[in-house]
């Protein structure tokens, strides 16, 4: 009897552990690895994570393109920071993120593979529905500035 209460025990446990990992982090994480995507100009795959917005949509939203980077300016991309700034749950079950992305490079002729020698930052809105998992149905990208880590 007592393992089957320790069991049942356990199932209400991981139950709930699931339930607040995909509401807390799961958003969260998918907001992250689409603004990557974008990041990269990987729009199709970016797409895919998305409920609504296009390929094409995208890349007039894309993050380098709000940097203002030609074709060449970035020559080596490091991983993203983020700052989750607020979320707020609508009604309908949907979730908007306020975040700051900072996106951390190399412009063209600075070569150095452990750190990074810029960064810009970007303000971003995402709003993220929960239907077979988590899918961006809006995106916001604007540029706030650029600077080297040597001027901070």
């Amino acid at each position: 009897m007592r393992r089957i209460i320790l069991l049942l025990v356990l199932a209400a446990g991981l139950g709930l552990g699931y339930r607040y990992y995909s509401q807390s982090y799961a958003p969260v994480s998918q907001y992250e690895k689409f603004a990557e995507e974008i990041l990269h100009r990987r729009y199709e795959a970016a797409a895919a994570m998305c409920d609504g917005l296009t390929a094409e949509d995208l890349g007039k939203l894309g993050s380098q393109e709000r940097i203002g980077a030609g074709p060449q300016m970035f020559q080596t991309l490091f991983p993203s920071k983020f700052d989750i700034e607020s979320r707020e749950v609508a009604p309908d079950g949907s979730l908007t993120i306020h975040a700051t992305q900072t996106v951390r490079f190399n412009p063209a002729g600075v070569e150095s593979a452990s750190r990074p020698a810029m960064y810009a930052t970007l303000k971003q809105v995402v709003t993220l529905h929960k239907r077979s998992g988590w899918k961006i149905t809006s995106f916001e990208n604007t540029f706030q500035k650029m600077d080297s880590f040597s001027g901070r």
